[in-house]
């Protein structure tokens, strides 16, 4: 049998060739898709992470490092690290996002609980079992 042939027959019956034609028809249909854009005005909108929080009375409160999210994707509360001097005695704590008002005029973020209630916040530590968040009074 002829090399091109044997090269045709295997192609046609082979489980390989059959996945990289599927991959390849993929691939194709997702290049042909059209990209939806969705323009953000930049003046809105705003990274957060990394971003200083500061406590009620005006003063640094800690960063916030993470933001935890249900399954629905709607946004449940932010990890902060809080307390500490130069990295030493911090601790991350889970604050329900109600508890942060953004300031729009100079894009302050502000943690609305007293320091006591910080300081007794449970430590985030992000494991299979519920994370307890900390959260100002209704």
């Amino acid at each position: 049998m002829r090399p091109i042939i044997a090269a045709l027959l295997w192609l046609a019956t082979s489980p390989v060739a059959a996945l990289m034609l599927t991959v390849s028809a993929m691939g194709q249909d997702a290049a042909m898709a059209p990209v939806v854009q969705e323009p953000v005005d930049p003046g809105i909108t705003t990274p957060i992470l990394g971003r200083q929080v500061l406590d009620q009375t005006g003063k640094a409160g800690g960063r916030i490092i993470d933001v935890l999210v249900d399954q629905y994707g709607q946004t449940r509360a932010a990890v902060i690290d809080v307390g500490g001097f130069m990295g030493l005695g911090q601790r991350r704590i889970a604050v329900a996002w109600r508890g942060l008002r953004f300031n729009p005029t100079n894009g302050e973020i502000t943690l609305l609980m007293p320091a006591d209630q910080i300081g007794a916040a449970p430590e985030y530590k992000p494991a299979a079992a519920p994370v307890v968040l900390a959260s100002p009074p209704p």
